[in-house]
């Protein structure tokens, strides 16, 4: 459960201080957003790691993954231009994909039909990461306390993390004899038309989190707030990210996770928008419609996605990731648009985003999926 509290803590930190290691190292925006996108970059060795959940050991996996993690961030701190934060940052990505699909994995064993239940309640504890993260900076930003440090240590945190983990008993994976070989059972999830229109659906989705935020942070700070109220707003994002979780389990119960996507959805094309472009109040309240509405769309979709095909949710999961790499160059191309036209030019190409969402999802509804 407490998997994705310290994933979403420690990947929110890049993000969060977009602005201050851009310009403390002389990096463009392109270059900033090149650095955030090697951490879903890192996500193409994690493939391997992800499909790998399903026939290793996951305890080995998730443990060995997080001192990897440990170490990148580490790496991350003590980087002193673009190449070695990139480098940190892609083995930063790959790392945590065998640490959280380990876990994730193993959930799905031991949960079994109250996932949806379980999904949420792990995901609200991401959301209390993802909450932690921006008071930390801010805290860090009121102290003085320059940022390198916040990765050296949170680095230290993942090391001792990953020896707790090695202390666990996780669920074992299916016997050989259960399953076909890892490449035929592979072929078989990617000829599953299912499984690429949900991976289209998560690849997008993917794209409104950290870097989203980062260029959000970016835009106030451009606009002359102070850099410790710029991350205020992101927080109605957050604590409306954490209360979604909270209804999303209340849902569990009640709603089949097939039936939530379309409505959250179509809220999400209204919000994101709002949550860009509107005065501080309005960026406030649509963040937090957006994050109680995302969050239950995540649910939702995590639960179907993971469901889908049973025995294979780490195959199933690793082409739902190998698809979603496509959108990896993405807050590049931001960045990109960012420095030849300004930051609001940036964020449009965001803010067109769950409206292609909404579209395939009417799209997953008529295939029944």
């Amino acid at each position: 459960m407490l998997v994705g509290f310290a994933d979403e803590w420690f990947t929110f930190l890049p993000a969060g201080l977009f602005e201050s290691l851009r310009a403390d190292l002389g990096l463009t925006y392109a270059q900033a957003g090149l650095v955030l996108a090697g951490l879903s970059l890192g996500g193409i060795v994690g493939l391997v790691f992800e499909a790998a959940a399903d026939y290793v050991s996951r305890r080995w996996l998730a443990t060995l993954g997080a001192l990897a993690y440990g170490g990148a961030m580490i790496a991350f701190g003590l980087g002193d231009g673009f190449w070695p934060l990139f480098a940190a940052a892609f083995v930063w990505g790959a790392a945590s994909d065998a640490f959280i699909h380990g876990c994730e994995v193993a959930l799905v064993d031991l949960a079994g039909d109250a996932l949806p239940k379980a999904l949420a309640r792990s995901n609200a504890w991401s959301a209390v990461g993802d909450l932690l993260a921006p008071l930390v900076i801010a805290a860090a930003a009121l102290a003085g306390l320059d940022w390198r440090w916040l990765f050296v240590g949170g680095g230290g945190l993942m090391l001792a993390y990953g020896g707790w983990l090695a202390s666990y008993r996780f669920p074992p994976p299916s016997p050989p004899e259960a399953h076909a070989s890892p490449f035929a059972g592979l072929l078989a999830v990617v000829a599953d038309t299912r499984v690429l229109l949900l991976a289209a659906i998560m690849g997008l989705y993917a794209l409104l989190d950290e870097p989203l935020v980062a260029f959000l942070i970016a835009f106030l700070e451009a606009q002359g707030h102070d850099p410790a109220w710029a991350v205020t707003p992101p927080l109605g994002l957050l604590i409306g990210g954490l209360a979604g979780f909270g209804v999303a389990e209340h849902l569990a119960e009640r709603v089949t996770p097939r039936r939530l996507l379309a409505p959250t959805a179509s809220f999400m094309a209204l919000t994101l928008p709002a949550m860009l472009f509107g005065p501080p109040l309005v960026v406030i309240a649509a963040g937090f419609g957006f994050g109680v509405t995302g969050a239950i769309f995540y649910t939702a979709l995590q639960g179907v996605i993971l469901t889908l095909r049973p025995g294979q949710a780490g195959s199933t999961g690793a082409v739902v990731s190998a698809v979603g790499l496509a959108g990896a160059a993405f807050p590049g191309l931001v960045g990109a648009v960012s420095d030849a036209h300004g930051l609001a030019a940036g964020l449009l190409l965001y803010a067109a985003v769950p409206a292609l969402v909404l579209g395939l999802t009417a799209a997953l509804r008529i295939r029944g999926a």
